[in-house]
């Protein structure tokens, strides 16, 4: 039986996990949110919040593994690389896929206020925790205030799904970057 090298696992998981997590994240902005768009501003809320906290709590347990698996499978086919071309490509992809997290709590940080906010206001407190770090950490920033006063249920949803559709296209460019890199030192 052949041995399995650090390597080649480093190739299996970073290709395997970053995929996993490109083409989970997209599914909701293609799928579970838009199939509440045209719902009551109720039903949007609840099923924003449903969605939103589960993500935050239990696949946020999936997530920041997955960013971390990304960035080390990424990084040490990096620092093992044959060549600086190898080496910038797993280094593209080891950022790429391993943003995925940061930029949920960064570039989405906004809109998940606003949101929580809004689903607040139509369905009063969560219950049966209306204090979860999930639905606080971001409300009383003033840029959350802002917009959801600005902005309709539909609207908050729609720009939250194009933000989340972009994060999945940087996940699943870095993906496809590493798979470039693999391919490419192939003799």
């Amino acid at each position: 039986m052949a041995t399995i090298s650090l390597k080649e696992v480093a190739q299996v998981v970073g290709i395997v996990s970053s995929g996993l997590f490109a083409g989970y994240t997209y599914s909701l902005s293609d799928a579970a949110l838009p199939g509440i768009l045209d719902a009551s501003e109720d039903t949007m809320c609840r099923q924003w919040r449903y969605q939103y906290i589960r993500g935050f709590y239990v696949r946020t347990h999936a997530a920041v593994p997955a960013t971390l698996t990304n960035l080390l499978s990424w990084g040490y086919l990096a620092y093992t690389a044959p060549d600086s071309f190898s080496r910038q490509l797993f280094v593209t992809a080891a950022v790429t896929t391993g943003s995925g997290t940061v930029f949920a709590w960064t570039a989405l940080r906004g809109l998940n206020g606003a949101l929580s906010i809004r689903s607040e206001k139509v369905l009063g407190p969560y219950s049966p925790s209306p204090n979860l770090p999930a639905l606080t950490y971001s409300k009383n920033e003033s840029w959350s205030k802002s917009v959801e006063g600005k902005s309709s249920t539909q609207e908050l949803l729609r720009q939250w799904i194009k933000l989340n559709a972009l994060r999945a296209g940087i996940l699943a460019l870095g993906s496809i970057v590493g798979a470039y890199g693999l391919i490419a030192q192939r003799p």
